[in-house]
């Protein structure tokens, strides 16, 4: 003859305290993520879905270094080519007034007054070339004195910073900007420099002398190619960088849309599934409550 086990009162009563325990936490599962709008609360209930949002994270916190980068070097990008255009204008202005002053019909009162003009136009290049971003000299590459100082010892016009000094940034993936360039590079071709220039312009402007006028204005002429040079270069990093930040964008829109899918929850489902176990929890409240009305003696009958 075969023994079966006889139910007790007691296991009765933790097997339907148990199965009412399980549907309560299905139940505050579901609700936790409606509240939450993410499908998991802890990286130990989706090993999977939580390393690939760790990794879409990284790509995304990357992503915003490149954009501080992008910040930078849009704004000392688009500074140094405001300065570099208002340079150029200068240049267009001394040229006008050269080619004014080298005619034979021009008074010498007429070229002091010129010499005058230019003289302040030298000062303004001399604080365009002196510009800083940030507290720092634009246009000194790594060095942090002034771009373009007078050297009253050698009676010249010294620039600092050399050629090599690259301020670079790394704006995308595999995309490093070159975000700076030298007052040397902007305002002298080798032998000449425009300040350099400018004080002969000066001087042959003051003493009158035709020939010298005319040697300065053909200078200052190769200068300005030097300077548009220039300024074709800082128009061409700049695109190199609103183009990568136009890359970074599209990326990001994408790495989020990815995140969302991996945490996110389907609201609609998820208010369906909420609402689904609260009546589950319910039934099993009212089940376990009707069973528990039976006492110790209806179990020894």
């Amino acid at each position: 003859m075969t023994a079966f086990p006889r139910i007790s009162f007691l296991g009765a009563n933790h097997a339907a305290q148990g199965r009412l325990r399980a549907a309560y936490a299905r139940m505050e599962k579901a609700n936790e993520r409606v509240s939450t709008g993410k499908l998991y609360s802890r990286p130990s209930e989706n090993q999977s879905a939580s390393a690939r949002a760790a990794r879409l994270q990284d790509q995304i916190d990357q992503l915003a270094t490149f954009g501080r980068a992008v910040d930078d070097s849009r704004s000392r990008l688009s500074i140094a080519d405001t300065k570099t255009q208002q340079a150029v204008d200068l240049y267009h202005r001394v040229t006008e007034l050269a080619t004014q002053a080298s005619t034979s019909t021009t008074s010498p009162a007429a070229r002091a007054s010129i010499a005058v003009e230019i003289g302040e136009i030298r000062g303004e290049l001399q604080s365009i070339a002196n510009s800083s971003y940030l507290g720092a000299p634009l246009f000194a590459g790594l060095q942090s004195g002034d771009a373009v100082v007078y050297d009253s010892g050698s009676s010249s016009w010294v620039f600092n910073g050399a050629p090599t000094d690259h301020l670079r940034r790394r704006v995308a993936a595999g995309e490093i900007v070159d975000v700076s360039i030298t007052a040397g590079e902007l305002f002298s071709n080798g032998g000449n420099d425009i300040f350099t220039v400018l004080d002969d312009l000066t001087t042959a402007l003051t003493s009158n002398n035709t020939t010298g006028i005319q040697a300065s204005l053909g200078q200052v002429n190769g200068l300005r190619d030097t300077l548009s040079a220039g300024q074709a270069r800082l128009g061409a990093a700049l695109n190199r960088v609103e183009q990568a930040a136009d890359r970074n964008a599209s990326v990001l829109v994408l790495s989020i849309a990815e995140m969302s899918r991996v945490e996110d929850v389907d609201l609609g489902d998820a208010i369906t599934d909420q609402g689904r176990l609260s009546m589950a929890y319910q039934a099993a409240l009212g089940v376990t409550a009707k069973a528990n009305e039976q006492t110790l003696l209806d179990w020894w009958r």
